[in-house]
């Protein structure tokens, strides 16, 4: 698994790519707190590289989730594959999150809200 960061006004994009499972998913609840901790309100985390998350993954997003809410703020997940897009509607966990098709479409929404806004897709 990789994960690139990158900083946008008060946001972050996480590119992440490979599996969100057991084995990884600290890492990338790592990357979102190390986000946060920076001062980021709102996390875009770019899964169109990703192949698998499972319930290890999905508990990590969904507590980081949870987190950036209380703070006011919000992840977004854009990228999302239909199969996991499917588990979260099916789940009820979609509502965690603001969900987009690509990561371009979010980071323009994102530039376009303000400051303690939740974007919306």
């Amino acid at each position: 698994m990789r994960i690139k960061t990158r900083r946008e006004g008060d946001g972050t994009t996480l590119e992440v790519s490979g599996r969100i499972d057991v084995y990884t998913a600290s890492a990338v609840g790592e990357a979102i707190q190390s986000a946060i901790a920076d001062g980021a309100l709102h996390v875009t985390l770019d899964l169109s590289s990703v192949t698998i998350v499972d319930s290890s993954g999905l508990g990590t997003l969904v507590g980081n989730a949870q987190t950036l809410r209380s703070l006011g703020g919000s992840i977004s997940l854009v990228g999302v594959r239909p199969r996991l897009r499917r588990v979260l509607e099916i789940t009820g966990l979609r509502r965690y999150f603001d969900i987009g098709d690509r990561a371009d479409d979010k980071l323009q929404v994102l530039q376009l809200t303000g400051a303690g806004e939740t974007p919306g897709l």
